[in-house]
Formats: C-alpha cells, sequence, structure tokens
C-alpha cells in the first residue's frame, strides 16, 4: 500500500512539473533557425565589434590620404638669450681692418666714407667683436608643408585599402562563425527537447504498465515481483528526465547567449530533428565544393596583398623625396617685457627640400630582405592551409554520407524495437513472456529513439560544418558573401 502511495506521488510529481514546464513554454517566444539567425546577426556582440572595426579601418585610410594634404600649422616661439652672440668683422665698418678701393664701386665707396668713415682702421679695435641681437626673442607666424614626391606615403594608402577589405573579410568572418554556432546550437536544443520528449513519453507509457500491472496484481493474475520491477523501471526514468531537462535548459542558454539576448527571455523552438529527415536526401554535398568563399583563405590572401606591399614599401625607402614649405613669420626683439612697445618685422620664406637617402647603417636594405623572406614563407603557408582546408571538405562529405546511412539504420531500428515491443508486450499478457522481457524491449525502443535523433542531429552538425568551410550558406538564408 505504501509502496503505491509513493508511485502515486511520484507520478503526480513529475505531471504537475511537466504541465508547468509546458506552460512556461506557451509563454515563450516561438523561434526557428531562420528568426534565430537573424537575430544573432543584429545582436550578438562579436558581429557589432567587427563592424566598429570596418568603420576603424575607414578613418585610417582617411588618415593615410591626409598626409598627402598640406600641413599648417601655426607657430609661437620665445627665446631668452643667456648670451649673446660675438661677431667679428676683418674689414672696416669702425672696427679695424683695410678697405680694398678696387672690389667697389663708386657709389659703394662713397657710402661707406659718408656712413662709416671706414677706411681708417682702427688697430684698437681690430680683434674685438660686437654682441649682436637682443635678449629676448618673439617668434609667431604660419608654417605650410606640402609633401610633393614622397612614394611612400602612395604606398601606405594601399596598404590602407587593404586594411579596409581585411577588416570587412574578418567581420564576414566572424558571421560565418556566428552562422555555424546559432545553427549547432539551435540543433542541440531540438535534440535535448526531442531526448526530454522520448523520456517524457516512455514514462507516460511505463505509467500506464504499471497501473495495469497492479490492478493484475490485486487480482492475483500476475506474481508481485513482477510491480517491483515495474515500479523500478519507472523510476529509474526520472533521472534521465531530469538530465535531458537539465541539457535543455544549456542548450537553451547556450543560444540565448550566441544570439545576443537577455537569458531571461523565455523563448522555444520549433519543431523537431525529424523535419529535418526528408531533406537530409535531396543534397548530400554542394555541387560547388570550391574554397573560392572560403573566409579563411580570402584572409590570407589579403594577408599576403598587405605583406607584398609592405615589401614595396621598403623598397621605396630607397627612393628620393621631394618636399615644399613655406613659412610667413613675425619676430621680434626686446631686452624688457613692455609688450605694448614691441615692434614686430614680418618675414617669409618658401623652399623645396630634396632628401635623397644614401647610408643608414644598412636598415633599409636589412629590412627589405625580411619582408621578401617573409613573402616566401607565406607562400608555403598558403599551400598548405588550402590542403587542410580541402582534407576538411572531403571529411565532412563523408561524414554527412555516413550520418544519412546511420540515420536509415537508426530509423529502421526505431520500427523494430517499437513492433518487438508490442510482441513482447503481447506475449507478456498471454503469460507466454515475462515482466524483463517487456523491459528490455522498452529499453530498446528507447534506445533507438535516441539514437535515431543523435544521428539526425550529427548530420545536421556535420552540413553545417561544410558551409562554414565553404563559406556560405546551402539553405536560403541571408549571408553576405
Amino acid at each position: 500500500m505504501n509502496k503505491n502511495i509513493i508511485q502515486i506521488l511520484a507520478i503526480v510529481c513529475v505531471l504537475f512539473w511537466t504541465s508547468n514546464a509546458s506552460a512556461q513554454q506557451s509563454d515563450s517566444i516561438l523561434l526557428d533557425l531562420n528568426t534565430a539567425l537573424e537575430i544573432a546577426l543584429n545582436e550578438n556582440p562579436t558581429v557589432k565589434v567587427a563592424d566598429v572595426e570596418i568603420q576603424k579601418k575607414e578613418y585610417a585610410r582617411k588618415s593615410a590620404y591626409g598626409a598627402l594634404l598640406p600641413q599648417v600649422d601655426m607657430i609661437g616661439q620665445y627665446q631668452r638669450a643667456i648670451k649673446r652672440q660675438t661677431v667679428y668683422f676683418d674689414e672696416g665698418f669702425g672696427m679695424g681692418g683695410t678697405i680694398d678701393p678696387t672690389k667697389y664701386t663708386p657709389e659703394e665707396l662713397f657710402i661707406m666714407q659718408t656712413v662709416g668713415k671706414m677706411f681708417t682702421p682702427d688697430p684698437s679695435t681690430a680683434n674685438k667683436g660686437v654682441q649682436m641681437g637682443r635678449l629676448n626673442v618673439w617668434t609667431a607666424g604660419v608654417n605650410v608643408s606640402l609633401p610633393l614626391v614622397v612614394p611612400s606615403l602612395w604606398k601606405n594608402i594601399q596598404m590602407s585599402e587593404v586594411d579596409i577589405r581585411l577588416a570587412m573579410e574578418e567581420a564576414r568572418s566572424s558571421k560565418i562563425d556566428l552562422v555555424n554556432k546559432v545553427t549547432k546550437a539551435y540543433y542541440s536544443l531540438l535534440l535535448a527537447n526531442d531526448s526530454y520528449r522520448v523520456f517524457e513519453e516512455t514514462y507516460a507509457t511505463d505509467s500506464v504498465n504499471l497501473t495495469n500491472i497492479l490492478n493484475k496484481l490485486k487480482q492475483g493474475v500476475v506474481p508481485e515481483y513482477d510491480a517491483i520491477t515495474a515500479d523500478v523501471r519507472l523510476k529509474s526514468i526520472i533521472p534521465n528526465i531530469l538530465q535531458a531537462e537539465n541539457m535543455r535548459k544549456i542548450a537553451e542558454l547556450q543560444l540565448k547567449m550566441l544570439m545576443g539576448v537577455d537569458s531571461d527571455l523565455p523563448i522555444s523552438v520549433a519543431g523537431s530533428l525529424e523535419d529535418f529527415e526528408g531533406s537530409m536526401f535531396d543534397t548530400v554535398a554542394p555541387v560547388d565544393t570550391s574554397l573560392l568563399f572560403n573566409t579563411e583563405l580570402k584572409q590570407f590572401d589579403l594577408q599576403s596583398d598587405k605583406a607584398q606591399k609592405a615589401y614595396e614599401l621598403q623598397k621605396l625607402q630607397f627612393a628620393p623625396t621631394l618636399t615644399s614649405s613655406f613659412n610667413y613669420m613675425y619676430m621680434s626683439q626686446n631686452n624688457d617685457f613692455k609688450f605694448n612697445a614691441y615692434r614686430w618685422d614680418p618675414y617669409s620664406t618658401l623652399g623645396l627640400t630634396l632628401s635623397i637617402p644614401l647610408f643608414n647603417g644598412g636598415q633599409r636594405y636589412n629590412n627589405m630582405k625580411q619582408s621578401e623572406l617573409q613573402l616566401s614563407q607565406l607562400q608555403y603557408q598558403r599551400l598548405d592551409l588550402e590542403r587542410n582546408l580541402k582534407l576538411a571538405v572531403k571529411n565532412n562529405i563523408d561524414l554527412i554520407q555516413k550520418n544519412i546511412e546511420q540515420v536509415v539504420a537508426t530509423q529502421s531500428a526505431v520500427r523494430q524495437a517499437k513492433k518487438g515491443y508490442l510482441i513482447t508486450q503481447k506475449r507478456y499478457e498471454t503469460g507466454l513472456g515475462t515482466i524483463v522481457d517487456v523491459n528490455a524491449a522498452a529499453l530498446a525502443v528507447t534506445n533507438a529513439e535516441l539514437q535515431y535523433r543523435n544521428a539526425i542531429y550529427d548530420y545536421l552538425a556535420a552540413k553545417t560544418d561544410l558551409e562554414k568551410v565553404l563559406g556560405y550558406k546551402i539553405d536560403p538564408i541571408s549571408l553576405e558573401k
């Protein structure tokens, strides 16, 4: 009697728990695979980070173009003379020495005689100098510089263009990786739901069997051992149900995390893994198995292109450069700080600067050789990467074919197990079989159901991995190539 009460309480608890879970699912958001992918591509932080990286590279490209434009700087400078410069004169100007009349025109000689009276040397001051300038020197103005011929600047612009394309490909790669993870997480949640339903249906069926056996036990038709065995069989299913429920929660949280939504948001997925069984025989493998859209190869090629331009940039370090400059300045020299009495004198210059690299210790040559060797390394690395990707494509196609065969085999095993269970049950009801045979047949049905759904999941996971390697979705899902 106590066993019957415990059994009834256990059934009531499980039914209440199941009904409560069903009620929560009825209030949740129903998702299909396309909707889950759309939300993930819009809300996942990884995708947003990749999009921001593209914007950063755009600004870097504009900065590279800005190096070709004139650079305008406003300059202000103050200098305080600690000791002023001394200047010496070799001829005349009141400082000693002589002037050769044959070197000057009559007008120049007249000016020298009239202004400086310099024909008469002054031996006492011939070796003395004059301190020039004032203590305070103030300078303010505008400096404009413009590169005219600087080959390295154009190569930097080309490298920035490659950086943008590389950032876009990395963003595409993050989307492909996200689609792969979300799709597999979606399938994992379907598998967890299907496993939970299998154990739930098994529990319901065994509960009915236990009730029938208990009724027969009261009538004295079956021995007590059969009731005990059926009771143990029923209670042994409860841990499996709890484990399946826990796996379902974990799969749901994983899907929410990849989608970029709050973990408290109630969601549920539509359908089951059996819904994909009919489509798996339509296309075993895509028609185009080339690596044309593979994101790893695309990124590698862009990295190689960037390395090639870096090598060309090193070679351009040997080229001469030509820059122009223009200055318009105001200067004031004073011995005090009476700013209102300062006199500002303007001056301006326009110039060209030609720089021809000659020798810098072999740095340019060694840097160029390093870049050259890096290009050789990239060629071997690309060959190895392409071989590994082709092997991955072949392995995934073989895995898909194997999983299809496994689905067919487990599907047949499910039909046979159910048929065997019905036969065993009839034999038990007619007294030709035992409760052990019934439990074994029921366990075989449960295992076959689980293996069947795991086989479908393995097929879908392998197909998703193949799509990731190929770089596009076989199914019509929106994804920029």
